[in-house]
């Protein structure tokens, strides 16, 4: 599953170049839309946290920019899931489209219920399982 996004002004510099926290907010919301997209509905007794992230700037994306977020599970733990992030730039040359990977994560998120880390909702894990066939 993919979430496209444009580049805006307001993700920019000065210099029309994105923000490099931006990437990190981009591959959350990639993240949250796999949920949302679920029918499954966080709340504040059921969630995820990023417990640890490791990213690579490969190239720089600019004002106008479209971006597709590409988003993959790597393993699911008892209370973590592990997922590969990638960002694309897409660009319609000619009537072809062509991507330029631009920016990749792994992200390790932890499962929160009750207010504490539990057990990983066989739910969750199923709907991150299901990437790796889209």
């Amino acid at each position: 599953m993919g979430l496209k996004v444009r580049i805006y002004y307001e993700d920019t510099d000065s210099g029309g170049i994105v923000y490099h926290s931006n990437y990190i907010k981009f591959c959350e919301r990639a993240r949250s839309e796999i949920v949302f997209a679920s029918g499954i509905e966080f709340d504040e007794n059921r969630h995820f946290v990023v417990t640890k992230l490791e990213a690579n700037y490969l190239k720089p994306a600019i004002l106008g920019d479209v971006l597709d977020v590409k988003t993959k599970l790597i393993k699911v733990g008892a209370v973590s899931l592990v997922l590969a992030q990638d960002i694309y730039k897409v660009a319609n040359i000619k009537g072809e489209c062509e991507r330029e990977l631009i920016f990749r994560a792994k992200v390790i998120v932890g499962f929160i219920s009750g207010g504490k880390l539990s057990r990983l909702e066989p739910e969750f894990a199923r709907i991150f399982s299901q990437l790796d066939e889209d």
